[in-house]
């Protein structure tokens, strides 16, 4: 059974129409900045709604709270948000908590992230990592306001997959699209936002403390690009890039037809192209959820992203 579910557009400082141009979201207003794919979050409008099938008009929450048969997950709570984020602005420059911080703060558990390049500008960088050694050295430095000597630069370009772990300070900068998986504790602690003002004339807040609190000295951009396989069927070409107990990410390169069945539940958004699933046209931008136990058949000349459990 495929599940499709309807995108949750996600205001942000740094948001304005890409998102809607690129995915092809024209329900979505000025000043998005992120579209949730998948979510469980518990706050009003926060899980997305079954667009059709038995479980039309329900959310994704009640589904996977009430209907536990047609995930198989080893998980109490639904594990990931899976987004899609088309910045118009630098974002801040952030961190997300460990699993010990997190649980600090009442959190179930760290947030672990990744980001898939559907799009880089040309000579495009991220926020990648820190120069300080530890936390002394980096409270001198940002009291300082000494930011270009304390974050360091990763390049990116189309196609690319980077790992982001918990303790790693980061930022996504304006003009890349991306996929975006994390683990499903939505919080992010800044650092450093450019001393931007909202519509009210207010900077963001910032969590210095908890931010400083999370940043593990020991990464480096080693952990950036883990490595990947890749195999071939007549029809598809599948690479894996993350295989990890947070989530595993593959792509699905689809030149014509492949079967496919999957005994645990599969997060899908078509990312490139147009073909059809299970018989059902789909296309940028859309998403749907394959139960465990499953046959899917995928036809045409797409890209489709896929988020699962190991």
């Amino acid at each position: 059974m495929l599940l499709f579910t309807q995108a949750i557009p996600r205001p942000a400082i740094w948001g304005g129409t890409l998102i809607r141009e690129y995915f092809h979201y024209p329900q979505f207003p000025d000043g998005i900045g992120q579209s949730w794919s998948f979510s469980c979050m518990k706050g009003e409008g926060e899980s997305n709604i079954i667009t059709d099938g038995p479980y039309a008009g329900k959310t994704l929450l009640d589904v996977w709270e009430h209907e536990p048969q047609l995930f198989h997950s080893r998980h109490a709570r639904f594990p990931v948000i899976i987004s899609l984020v088309a910045p118009m602005d630098d974002l801040s420059i952030q961190v997300h908590p460990t699993d010990a911080v997190a649980a600090k703060s009442g959190y179930a558990t760290g947030k672990n992230e990744a980001w898939y390049f559907l799009e880089a500008p040309e000579h495009s960088t991220i926020v990648y990592g820190q120069n300080a050694r530890d936390e002394a050295g980096l409270r001198n430095m940002i009291a300082k306001d000494q930011w270009s000597d304390l974050i360091r630069h990763l390049p990116v370009k189309q196609g690319d997959f980077v790992y982001l772990p918990a303790g790693m300070v980061h930022a996504l900068k304006k003009g890349n699209i991306v996929y975006e998986i994390q683990q499903s504790t939505d919080v992010t602690y800044r650092f450093f936002d450019y001393h931007r003002k909202d519509a009210k004339g207010q900077e963001r807040p910032l969590q210095l403390e908890e931010a400083i609190a999370c940043v593990d000295y020991a990464l480096d951009d080693t952990c950036a690009h883990p490595e990947q396989a890749t195999s071939r069927l007549a029809g598809a070409t599948i690479t894996t890039f993350i295989a990890n107990d947070s989530f595993c990410v593959r792509r699905y390169e689809i030149s014509g037809t492949q079967d496919f069945s999957f005994d645990t539940y599969q997060l899908m958004t078509c990312v490139k192209g147009e073909g059809r699933a299970n018989g059902r046209n789909i296309g940028i931008g859309e998403s749907f959820l394959v139960t465990a136990g499953s046959a899917l058949t995928l036809e045409g000349n797409c890209t489709l992203m896929c988020t699962s459990e190991e």
